[in-house]
């Protein structure tokens, strides 16, 4: 059962209500009512617990929270007035009122994000209605309600309009004591249906997303020689996995080989072991619980299948001196090592040029892939063995070797020298020509 939130003014309540005679029987409806932007600000992060969506009656609401909650990831939409209620509405009014002019009317929810709802199209510039503001962003207001009401009474007392025409529910009860009696358009039943399908279908895909299954490979650095030393460092790991699960509330599914662990979880999980991508809890855990290190990948996958072989992949690029986390996406983009400043992410997704660089310099192309990433991290072409090393968690002496070897092939020059102490070799600063170059191809 899907639990939608509808949040609404106490005037709008009945038509909203109107969702619960629909034909949608997945949804379970939970109504909160506010009776200002000021009050919905204060009460909306505790009303939006345990809702898998939220509607809320109007824009201006809606347009409000997505202003001052930048970061909610729930899905949420509105009700809208569609173009078919606006002008169902209008043509009966227009029916029984032969004398209505569109120009002396105030139509308060007419701005340039909803397209006017057409009326630019088929009126004259002296002949379009008055209007609160020509974009929503007007709306972002505490008082705009308070606004909308007095520009109402303005227009009216200056006898500028013959009628009002609004969505906010409230205002035929306000306007009542000046004489004043304004057309209130709600959203039909129809429309209101196809913005519930709507927010069902992107809670529903959030849902696909979150249970895709996620791979962890975690593998020892071991002597296949020493049986003892195997045997101990299979049961810590195990028991060190069991325990972070325990102490986490994770349940994991644990696969084991020989000489490695899988975990197999879902999105929602690894997103929270993973803060998002940004460090691992495991590797962490692990570092304070084993005295030999672990590497870690994980992997995203469409399948279990591609989850496993990106995980596998993404240990790879773990050293052996410490425990490491990376993670390769189901888009191919290789990340980590999580939890690091340096940390970079590589995308290893086919690309010909770069494949014909790597066939030119005979070298792998997740070689050039990942200094391509460490430029980009770094935001300059010029680079250092020191910054390779840093950035790859590889030696020093590899990373030389690795630009060496681009410079004997005329990928990079050294640029300068720098000398960072008082004594010993000034260290090279390579100039990489990856760029120039791929206009060879």
């Amino acid at each position: 059962m899907v639990r939608i939130l509808i949040v609404t003014t106490e005037n709008s309540l009945p038509w909203a209500k109107k969702v619960e005679s629909l034909d949608l029987e997945q949804c379970e409806f939970i109504f909160t009512i506010y009776d200002s932007l000021t009050h919905l600000q204060q009460i909306f992060l505790d009303k939006i617990q345990f809702v898998d969506g939220i509607l809320f009656s109007g824009e201006i609401p809606y347009f409000f929270i997505k202003q001052h909650f930048p970061d909610i990831l729930i899905p949420m939409l509105h009700f809208d007035v569609t173009q078919d209620d606006f002008y169902r509405t209008l043509s009966e009014y227009i029916y029984n009122h032969k004398e209505f002019q569109m120009k002396r009317c105030l139509v308060d929810f007419l701005y340039k994000e909803n397209n006017f709802l057409g009326v630019y199209e088929w009126t004259t510039k002296d002949d379009f209605p008055y209007i609160f503001e020509r974009s929503i962003q007007a709306f972002d207001d505490f008082e705009i309600y308070d606004k909308i009401q007095d520009l109402h009474i303005q227009l009216w007392q200056e006898k500028k309009i013959d009628i009002g025409i609004t969505r906010l529910s409230h205002l035929p009860e306000v306007l009542k004591p000046y004489g004043i009696t304004p057309l209130l358009i709600v959203p039909s039943e129809r429309s209101m249906k196809l913005k519930i399908e709507a927010i069902l279908k992107e809670i529903q895909l959030i849902q696909l997303i979150e249970n895709q299954v996620v791979i962890a490979h975690l593998e020892m650095s071991i002597n296949k020689n020493n049986v003892f030393d195997l045997e101990y460092r299979q049961m810590s790991l195990y028991k060190a996995i069991l325990d972070f699960s325990k102490q986490n509330q994770m349940t994991f599914i644990i696969h084991k080989n020989v000489f490695l662990y899988e975990i197999i979880t879902n999105y929602s999980d690894f997103k929270v072991i993973t803060n998002e991508m940004k460090s691992c809890q495991i590797a962490a855990f692990l570092s304070q619980e084993l005295h030999f290190p672990v590497k870690i990948g994980w992997g995203i996958g469409h399948s279990i299948q591609e989850a496993q072989s990106n995980a596998e992949k993404a240990a790879q690029m773990c050293t052996n001196q410490e425990t490491q986390a990376y993670i390769l996406s189901k888009e191919e983009a290789l990340i980590g090592p999580l939890g690091d400043k340096d940390s970079i992410q590589v995308v290893t997704q086919y690309d010909s040029v770069i494949d014909q660089l790597s066939t030119k310099f005979n070298t792998t192309t997740l070689q050039i892939q990942k200094i391509l990433a460490v430029m980009d991290k770094m935001q300059s072409n010029t680079i250092t063995s020191e910054d390779l090393s840093t950035h790859l968690g590889i030696t020093s002496r590899a990373a030389n070797r690795i630009l060496k070897k681009l410079e004997e092939h005329g990928a990079a020059t050294v640029s300068t020298l720098q000398q960072k102490k008082l004594r010993g070799r000034p260290t090279k600063v390579y100039q990489i020509h990856f760029n120039e170059l791929e206009s060879d191809f």
